[in-house]
């Protein structure tokens, strides 16, 4: 009995694995149209569509820094048809964001790396100060007058803000948005002063002249704006960081789901159009070895390193 009934079971999972997908996809980005990880997504899912021959959709449920969009695919069906677009405050919600009903490495299961994404600090042309010495000795002049504005709580943004307070001396106040695009927005208004946020949002009003770029957080120049100083010839290079973009599934997904959407996602990565276009909007292209089980290891050390960051931001401002 055994003998029959085997081959039928390994040829019912074949035919399982050679149709998927066999619908839409839907790819839930955290933050709102025009944010680094909205930009991305939207790049990817034109040409991860043409690969799987089902439309990826991209959906936006923004709000507390990407958290609200990973609790909702964590909740989702695990059945390949669901995936999200993570970034780094997703990983670290158990130290911001306590009341999201959903375990970031219980509940989602890794795809692979999409994206690393540099920063760069931003000042409104209403502020009187042309670089970051003159920002520097603006505000420390003035302890809590100027803001500095980001994509939320927990964000890379933030944490990069508060780096600057404390390391470059920078006495700001610290105003967290539902995404960069609504950062840089009240920037260009002069409603806010300062802005750290991903350089493919930033990127516009910088060829526009509408903002001043002080510094980038990144290895080295950003090829982009390559006139504009990286933090670490200021001498602080401890304040450099990168942010990153990655696919997830909740858990449950089927093993031969994640294996295709990781083969989908690295053949529209490997794409020279979207190669060439993702580099010129600023971002940082993961490297060839881009499995599921390397987007595991580097989210397990990420998350490690930047939840110990995240809670001496939060010791220092209840002192």
């Amino acid at each position: 009995m055994v003998g029959s009934t085997f081959p039928l079971a390994a040829m019912s999972t074949d035919v399982e694995i050679e149709v998927y997908p066999k619908r839409p996809i839907t790819l839930v980005v955290g933050f709102a149209p025009g944010d680094a990880a909205d930009v991305v997504a939207r790049q990817l899912a034109l040409q991860m569509s043409e690969d799987l021959g089902q439309k990826v959709v991209v959906t936006n449920r923004p709000g507390a820094a990407g958290n609200i969009g990973a609790a909702s695919v964590a909740k989702a069906e695990p059945d390949g048809y669901t995936i999200f677009m993570a970034v780094r405050p997703v990983a670290l919600h158990k130290v911001m964001y306590q009341q999201v009903a959903y375990d970031f490495s219980a509940d989602l299961v890794p795809v692979g790396m999409v994206v690393r994404v540099p920063y760069v600090l931003v000042m409104g042309k209403h502020v009187d100060a042309t670089t970051l010495r003159e920002a520097i000795a603006l505000t420390g002049e003035n302890p809590g007058k100027y803001t500095c504005a980001s994509g939320g709580l927990g964000s890379t943004n933030h944490l990069i803000c508060e780096a600057l307070k404390d390391k470059a001396g920078m006495p700001w106040v610290h105003v967290p948005y539902s995404g960069s695009a609504a950062a840089l927005t009240d920037v260009l208004g002069g409603r806010a002063d300062f802005a750290v946020a991903a350089v493919t949002a930033a990127l516009p009003h910088i060829a526009a002249e509408s903002v001043r770029p002080l510094a980038v957080f990144s290895d080295g120049r950003v090829p982009t704006i390559s006139n504009v100083p990286n933090i670490d010839e200021f001498g602080f290079a401890e304040i450099s960081a990168h942010g990153w973009c990655a696919l997830v599934a909740p858990t449950g997904t089927p093993s031969h789901a994640i294996t295709r959407l990781n083969r989908s996602l690295n053949t529209a990565l490997a794409n020279v159009e979207i190669r060439k276009k993702l580099v010129r909007l600023g971002y940082v292209l993961p490297s060839p070895a881009n499995t599921p089980e390397a987007l595991e290891g580097f989210l397990k050390e990420d998350t490690e390193t930047w939840t110990d960051v995240l809670r001496e931001v939060q010791t220092r401002a209840l002192q």
